[in-house]
This record gives C-alpha cells, sequence and structure tokens, in this order.
C-alpha cells in the first residue's frame, strides 16, 4: 500500500513539468509564408515583361506595315511626276518644232523633217555640231575655260571631213582643242585622245617647244599657250526628226 502510494506521488510531482510544455501550433493557424509573396511577385514581373514584349512586337508589325505602304506611295508619286515630266517634256518639244522647225522655214536651211537646233550665238554650219566662234580674244587655258562653261569643249578636229568644213569657218587663226603634254610625251586633244597619224599629217611641224595648237589656213599649227587668239567651241547639235504622215510628233534624234 505504501509502494502505490509513493508511486503516485512521483507521478504528480512531475505534472508542472508537463503543464509547461508547449503545444504545436496548429498548421492552419501558421501566418503567411514568405516563399509564397516571393513567387506572386515573379508572376508579376513575368506578366509585365510578356505584356512589354507583346506590345512591342505590334509596335514592329504596324512599322513593318507602314514601310512598304509609304513605299508604294512614294513610288507612285514618282510614276506620276515621271509621267507629267514626260508629258512637258513631250509638249514642249511639239513647240519647239513647230515653232523653229516648220515657222521659221524661211531662215532655217535645216527644216523639215530633220531639224537641227543650236543655242543662241552658235551655229550649225552641217554635220551634228554646233560652233560658237569667238570675237574676244584669250589664252588658250581661258579659252579651254569658257568653252567647259558653256557645256562644250575647244573645237576638235578629228575626222577629214569636219577639217574640210572648219577650212570654210576659219576665216582667222583659232586656237582649238590641241595641247603638248609632257607627262603623256605627245599631243593630246581637250577629250585625252591622242593625236592620231592620220591627223599629224594636217599639221604643219608641230614644234614641243609651242605647247598648244591652233588653226589657220587650212593647217594645224602651234604657239605659247600664253599668247591671246580667238577659239572656237564646239557641242553636239540637238537633232530633231518628225514622224510620219500618220504620227507628226517631233522626238530627239539619237546620233
Amino acid at each position: 500500500m505504501t509502494e502505490e502510494v509513493t508511486y503516485a506521488n512521483l507521478k504528480f510531482g512531475n505534472s508542472h513539468e508537463l503543464d509547461n510544455i508547449t503545444e504545436p501550433k496548429d498548421p492552419t493557424e501558421q501566418g503567411p509564408p514568405t516563399s509564397s509573396r516571393s513567387y506572386w511577385q515573379v508572376v508579376l514581373v513575368l506578366l509585365a515583361l510578356c505584356l512589354a514584349l507583346l506590345v512591342a512586337l505590334v509596335a514592329l508589325a504596324v512599322l513593318l506595315f507602314q514601310i512598304p505602304k509609304d513605299y508604294r506611295t512614294q513610288l507612285r508619286n514618282l510614276n506620276v511626276t515621271k509621267n507629267e515630266l514626260h508629258a512637258n517634256f513631250s509638249n514642249m518639244l511639239q513647240a519647239i518644232g513647230n515653232q523653229l522647225c516648220l515657222e521659221g522655214r524661211k531662215t532655217l536651211k535645216n527644216n523639215g523633217q530633220n531639224c537641227v537646233l543650236c543655242p543662241a550665238n552658235w551655229k550649225w554650219e552641217g554635220g551634228e555640231k554646233c560652233y560658237y566662234r569667238s570675237e574676244e580674244r584669250k589664252s588658250w587655258e581661258q579659252s579651254h575655260r569658257f568653252c567647259s562653261s558653256q557645256n562644250s569643249t575647244l573645237l576638235l578636229i578629228k575626222e577629214a571631213a569636219e577639217l574640210e568644213l572648219i577650212k570654210m569657218i576659219a576665216v582667222q587663226a583659232y586656237w582649238l582643242g590641241l595641247k603638248f603634254r609632257a607627262e603623256q610625251r605627245g599631243w593630246v586633244w581637250a577629250d585625252n585622245t591622242v593625236l592620231t597619224h592620220q591627223q599629224k599629217s594636217w599639221t604643219s611641224y608641230l614644234d614641243y617647244y609651242s605647247d598648244c595648237g591652233y588653226f589657220y589656213h587650212g593647217i594645224i599649227q602651234n604657239r605659247k599657250c600664253q599668247e591671246e587668239l580667238p577659239y572656237i567651241c564646239e557641242k553636239p547639235a540637238i537633232q530633231l526628226r518628225r514622224g510620219s504622215h500618220r504620227q507628226e510628233d517631233w522626238f530627239v534624234r539619237l546620233s
């Protein structure tokens, strides 16, 4: 009996320690976990990136669609402008042809179905070129610069037929587009072609110390480039041709 009581006392004597043991918390009563909050932040960032990417793709698609559209618009405008320019040029050409080649029949010796036109103060002497004969005197270099400013060159006598033509119109000494170039060791025309063997037969003795050519008495001669002489410029003539009886429009004739 005594032993049983003692056991009971020991049993109840440790009861205050059991009371101090903290009971485990109910999992349902725990606060919001940190990992869950981070997960939603990542989701929101990904959604924002997706939206930004979608907006960029839409903008790119609009841009790619707009570029071909603008290109087509510009191309259409260029075609319209080209057609307008072509129509204006054609109308102007018809007016020029009718006024200068038909109405000027009494004063032009080249009128009719074929018509050759030259700028003011330039003359057509036959062939396919217009010629300007100066009245003032200049050095060779000054003469060369003037002809260049008129989109022309100093006189080039490169064919036998042109030589005969120049004999008739060169009434005095004129500079022509021929010069001795030391770097090329020879005489060179203003268009950078070399004086040929045939052309040398049209010259007097060319002195290599007098380095510019001029034309006088039907012969190519030379003298110092610093001397002053009249000069002749040449440029291609505008050649017009009229169509057949079914189409009487004027058009530019290519040489």
